[in-house]
């Protein structure tokens, strides 16, 4: 059934001093000013004082010099990554916006400015302004990002607003029902939303940029850069710095919260001590691990999370070991699981819930492009970042090497969302992964799973058997989908012969794809989140506990046990090759099935 060591979450968290000294600005226009470094109390829970310092090259720490290693895909870096977010210009609101300057009152006057949201795989900071106005913000804030892997900017600029229904049509402008900015549009088969539904957004996307960095050692680059899905330009400066280091430890890392428990260890908050930023860590062990028959599970999830850099999969930073653990540091993500939200609100309106599944969807064509098949699709593996985007987690379960014809039979996953040929025990592909994406559909369209029952056998005839049937709200196009989705034969099932089967289906036929990949929609909904370490949407029963690296068992692995773990290690260049030759015949990416 499913794996019990995973139910955390990812994000990013507070810089650090980069001791540097100030440079001439380049303007909108190409002239050159002077920029004063403002002596002010920071605003925002990312910004310290010595984070405001101008960014150079020249004050770079020099590092040992090192011949460059031909990257394999994705491409892979080791080392540190300076983003200073220094002023914007030209910001234009939306028509009627209700800015909640002139409603809310707030701590100080930066307050009432724009904010920015910084993001780098799946690292996010929170600036809050030093000054300026509304229309021309000044932030003069750096922030540190470890690298592992080649990976883009994102900039986000908001302001804060007051909190309205979500769904509230006098909150909304002429693009076919949804307020500015926001993803997809309305026709007329999308049923009302429920009166009650609320955003927890209170903000209102200014503008945002995409930026890909230039990963040359000590290579300052100073740029304005135009808002895209707004006006105005916004100033940025980014430096990156190799870093050769010793090997990771814990005690690179400061323990914070436990966010998570499980069979095999426990996840904890923490906050990488060089950096600042913050990091979820699985801690895992050995012992138990091997005395379980879960070495290939462990291993076959590092070795996804390492390989696969997706929008909306979460990112391995690092992973490292000690003669009794396996370390697995990942972004964190607190913007709680889909789960969470789901049971909160009952259901979604089916204008979010596309917008969830074309995330997903996305995600799963992906994993299924390297020959990857997930398996345990549900809403607990699935987080909202900061912004509302999602980031599917927990690859415990996974298999590797699934081609496209390949098959397995392992009896795995979580009862309400088992596929009608894993009950049946007689091998399934990759399209056992529609199923659940189906089922995960229409639970959040409806509320509950399409076949559940408290009695699990019960519920497993009714998914071999019953017919499939839709509450009176659900539209046309939904249904539409489901139906080919919830097929039970899974050769006739839509997705059989790949996801663009399923991306060409009605339902999301308002969909941009690139635009969707490159998260240029705006998302329905905005968690509520205080800061990079805000842990509230985390159970409490975990949060309460002592965050320690507790003392391992005696249980003493064997010189031949220790072995498979070889290859663990992962710091950026060359670790997940080095995975997935140890695995041998059975590495990542290579074509083949059966097995686990």
């Amino acid at each position: 059934m499913s794996n019990p060591i995973m139910s955390w979450k990812p994000f990013g968290k507070k810089a650090k001093e980069l001791n540097i000294s100030s440079i001439s600005s380049p303007t909108p226009t190409g002239g050159m000013a002077k920029m004063n470094h403002a002596a002010s109390t920071p605003m925002a829970i990312e910004q310290q004082a010595a984070a405001r310092a101008p960014l150079t090259a020249m004050d770079v720490p020099p590092s040992p010099p090192g011949k460059p290693q031909a990257p394999p895909l994705p491409a892979r870096k080791s080392g540190i990554l300076a983003v200073r977010v220094v002023e914007a210009r030209g910001l234009v609101y939306p028509s009627g916006s209700q800015l909640a300057s002139r409603y809310a009152p707030y701590h100080n006057e930066a307050s009432r400015l724009p904010y920015v949201v910084v993001e780098f795989d799946k690292n996010e900071v929170v600036i809050n302004a030093l000054g300026g106005d509304a229309h021309s913000p000044i932030w003069k804030y750096t922030a540190p990002f470890d690298v592992s892997r080649v990976s883009d900017i994102m900039i986000s600029i908001y302001q804060r607003t007051l909190p309205t229904p979500l769904q509230d049509p006098n909150a909304r402008a002429t693009n076919g029902g949804l307020p500015p900015n926001t993803f997809g549009t309305r026709n007329s088969q999308t049923p009302a939303p429920q009166a009650n539904t609320m955003s927890d957004r209170g903000a209102i996307l200014l503008g945002f940029l995409r930026i890909t960095p230039e990963f040359v050692d000590k290579k300052l680059v100073d740029n304005w850069y135009p808002l895209y899905n707004g006006s105005g330009h916004i100033r940025v400066q980014s430096c990156y710095q190799r870093r050769d280091a010793g090997p990771l430890t814990i005690d690179a890392f400061d323990l914070l919260t436990v966010i998570g428990k499980g069979s095999f260890g426990k996840v904890m908050q923490v906050r990488k001590r060089d950096t600042n930023r913050i990091y979820a860590m699985k801690i895992l062990s050995k012992s138990k691990i091997v005395m379980r028959s879960e070495v290939q599970h462990t291993l076959a999830e590092r070795t996804v999370l390492a390989q696969i850099n997706h929008p909306f999969i979460v990112p391995l930073k690092f992973s490292f070991q000690s003669p009794e653990k396996l370390y697995l540091v990942l972004a964190f993500i607190n913007g709680g699981e889909l789960f969470h939200h789901l049971q909160r609100e009952g259901r979604f309106d089916e204008h979010r819930s596309r917008f969830y599944a074309a995330e997903l969807l996305s995600a799963l064509e992906c994993l299924h492009s390297y020959h990857v098949v997930y398996r345990d699709l549900k809403p607990e593996n699935i987080l909202l970042d900061y912004k509302g985007h999602i980031a599917l987690c927990d690859f415990g379960l996974c298999k590797l090497n699934m081609s496209e014809s390949g098959r397995t039979n392992t009896f795995c996953g979580t009862p309400e969302y088992l596929a009608p040929e894993v009950l049946y025990g007689q091998g399934y592909t990759k399209t056992v992964d529609w199923w659940t994406f189906g089922v995960l559909l229409y639970e959040m369209l409806h509320g509950l799973p399409p076949f559940y029952n408290e009695n699990t056998n019960e519920m497993y005839r009714r998914i071999l058997e019953d017919e499939l049937q839709f509450p009176d709200d659900m539209s046309m196009r939904a249904r539409h989908l489901l139906s080919g989705l919830l097929t039970r034969d899974p050769n006739l099932r839509l997705g059989n012969q790949g996801a663009h089967e399923i991306k060409a289906q009605p339902f999301f036929g308002e969909i941009d794809w690139n635009m969707l990949l490159a998260k240029k929609y705006d998302p329905p909904f905005k968690p509520s989140v205080a800061s990079a370490v805000d842990t509230s949407n985390f159970d409490e029963e975990f949060t309460s506990e002592i965050p320690i690296d507790s003392l391992a068992d005696d249980s003493h692995l064997s010189e031949t046990a220790q072995q498979q773990f070889v290859g663990f290690t992962y710091e950026g260049d060359g670790g997940a090759m080095s995975l997935a030759q140890s695995m041998g015949p059975s590495g990542f990416g290579r074509s083949g099935g059966g097995g686990l």
